[in-house]
């Protein structure tokens, strides 16, 4: 895993010309064929997309977080091979070498680390995007989990967020008219705040307090005496794979449960906590077979949420019940989706957009997650509105990892196969915030 800047910039900048170079062969290729194809189709087709997220996935850090982010922000325009590729970066990487690990050791905890555990295994049961995992015992005994940051990463999030940046534009991957800053700016403030681990510590112990109140949810509690700012030490969980319950033939009954859990929770962060946990990637979600409760991992990636902000979602949640477009359109430009100089044709597309997006809320009863084809009705009116309507202003900064958790819960559910009365539940929600 590359650590330091020059060696990261190399990696990527190496990646991409071999990715170019293959586009360049197939097209001239095809151009022989007669075809005419567009060279961002070829640098993004078959094995280029594979080639791209597997370096991104070797970079770890910034690179491969926007990666992630993309793969659900990106989904109406990027190359379907690209965006596959790109998904599969929530569950893959390579980890740290014993001396990386071994350096990042020494640099927090001093040259005499080892004394501070009893037992320290050195193959990490878990690895993310920004750190990994090591089950250890503390010499007093505690059975801990201590995620340790990979090196370099947080010197260098401008560079590799501005690096992948500079390759979708330069491609001609993100439409024409497709401002990428706000967004790349939001991903650099969130990166940072990911990268300091007492902070996280502080939200875990928050966040448990929050919901004690749901017992069948389950945190891990942040031990502050092993914590630094590049280590977090936190309880081991012994839990299985949130997987286990689409994989394993589970009953419908608990499988609509954990939804139900899933989604009262994120209206409770939106409406009620004003924190969320953003990263709705499958493996922060764990399931203690045992007592049936959902275990919850990784709070690096939080957001605040404004009374004001939460406000115009309950609004826009009222507009959509009530098929009320006209509040729905005037909404777009409060939060900031709208400029308020677009057409009324795309005003009226994004409202309808909007509009669709809470079909579950709307629908008598329970809402069959595993039978619906929303998703793909979602994604078919993204299309049209940017390429159709040409409406390509991004949403606004403070909106995408709240809609990153939104849209991470509804495909949960979708995994799960679930079946929930999200319109009631949400009404009580609101009612109680």
């Amino acid at each position: 895993m590359p650590a330091n800047r020059v060696e990261r910039f190399f990696r990527l900048g190496l990646t991409t010309g071999s990715m170019a170079a293959s586009a360049a062969f197939d097209g001239a290729r095809r151009l022989l064929e007669g075809e005419t194809p567009k060279f961002s189709e070829l640098l993004f087709s078959g094995r280029n997309s594979e080639q791209l997220a597997e370096s991104l996935g070797r970079m770890r850090g910034a690179a491969m977080k926007l990666g992630q982010l993309l793969s659900l922000e990106g989904g109406t325009f990027l190359p379907e091979g690209f965006s596959e590729a790109l998904e599969r970066l929530r569950s893959a990487g390579d980890t740290m070498t014993e001396r990386q690990l071994h350096g990042v050791l020494s640099r927090e905890y001093g040259s005499s680390w080892r004394g501070r555990f009893r037992d320290f295994d050195e193959t990490p049961v878990a690895a993310a995007s920004i750190g990994q995992v090591h089950r250890v015992s503390a010499q007093d005994g505690r059975d801990l989990a201590l995620k340790v940051q990979f090196p370099g990463v947080a010197q260098s999030i401008a560079g590799d967020v501005d690096n992948l940046a500079l390759l979708l534009r330069t491609t001609g991957i993100v439409p024409t008219g497709y401002d990428l800053d706000p967004l790349i700016e939001e991903v650099k403030r969130q990166l940072r705040h990911e990268t300091d681990y007492l902070a996280e510590a502080k939200n875990l112990a928050d966040y448990g307090s929050l919901c004690a109140d749901e017992p069948r949810v389950k945190l891990p509690g942040p031990h502050p005496d092993l914590c630094t700012e590049r280590i977090l030490a936190m309880d081991f969980v012994e839990a299985e794979p949130l997987s286990v319950l689409w994989e394993g033939g589970f009953r419908q009954e608990l499988r609509d449960e954990i939804a139900t859990l899933a989604q009262r929770l994120v209206l409770r962060e939106l409406f009620e906590f004003r924190i969320m946990q953003s990263d709705p990637n499958f493996d922060n979600y764990m399931f203690d077979l045992c007592g049936e409760t959902l275990v919850l991992l990784d709070f690096g990636s939080t957001v605040s949420v404004s009374g004001e902000l939460a406000g115009r979602y309950r609004e826009l949640i009222r507009a959509s019940l009530e098929d009320d477009f006209d509040r729905i359109g005037e909404l777009t430009v409060e939060f900031g989706w709208l400029g308020g100089d677009e057409s009324e044709e795309q005003i009226r597309g994004l409202a309808e957009f909007l509009w669709l997006a809470m079909e579950p809320l709307r629908a008598p009863g329970k809402y069959d997650y595993g039978a619906s084809d929303l998703i793909e009705r979602i994604q078919a009116h993204g299309m049209a509105l940017t390429f159709e309507k040409g409406l390509r202003r991004p949403p606004p900064p403070e909106v995408v990892f709240i809609h990153r958790k939104l849209a991470g819960t509804y495909l949960l559910c979708t995994k799960l196969g679930a079946r929930v009365d999200s319109g009631q539940m949400t009404l009580e929600v609101l009612g109680q915030s």
